[in-house]
């Protein structure tokens, strides 16, 4: 194997590991740290996602460097499929630093000075953060609009474009999916207040 060969392998390797952190991964963690009905639960998916925030970063850093270094050697460099992840690797790097670590960070100091029992009102706000979800969200779209665009390489304006329809689609699933949980949680909700 020569030296090309095996960064092009490590590359693919950093690749699965952060889409399958950020794609399946974190996704996961974050829904299960919302249905969680006590702080012990709730600490107990904390701490399952807590080598996510190793792995991810970890990942995408070997993807860049990886990346830049393949693309230099092949003079990829004038590619709309190279161009395009190059910009996004940033924008995901402000989204995760900026939006979803700091409020993860607040969800897990919140949840480790929580007492035993049920998750309280500061705590249930927190994990339910509307900037967890949309920062979420868009590493998810992002990191696999990225795999598509290094498996089919198209030009920019293609690859502009898959950006954005990935983008539309997570967030199309996002308000389907909060539509839907709030017309399954209708009559819960209603029986609960007459109950109380």
């Amino acid at each position: 194997m020569n030296p090309y060969e095996l960064i092009v392998f490590v590359h693919i390797a950093a690749a699965v590991a952060l889409l399958s952190g950020s794609v399946f991964g974190s996704p996961a963690v974050r829904a299960a740290v919302r249905r969680a009905r006590t702080t012990q639960e709730l600490r107990v998916y904390l701490a399952i996602g807590r080598p996510l925030l190793l792995i991810e970063p970890l990942s995408a850093l070997i993807v860049l460097i990886t990346g830049v270094y393949l693309t230099h050697v092949a003079n990829f460099w004038n590619q709309g499929w190279v161009q395009v992840p190059l910009v996004f690797w940033f924008v995901n790097s402000v989204v995760a630093v900026r939006m979803v670590k700091p409020v993860m960070s607040r969800v897990a100091a919140e949840a480790a000075e929580a007492g035993e029992g049920p998750v309280g009102q500061r705590l249930d706000a927190l994990r339910r953060s509307a900037r967890w979800s949309f920062g979420g969200d868009l590493l998810l779209a992002n990191d696999a609009a990225m795999l598509y665009l290094m498996a089919l390489k198209p030009g920019l304006a293609g690859s502009l474009l898959v950006v954005v329809g990935a983008n539309a689609i997570v967030a199309g699933a996002r308000v389907i999916g909060t539509r839907v949980r709030r017309v399954d949680a209708g009559p819960i909700r209603s029986e609960h207040r007459r109950a109380s």
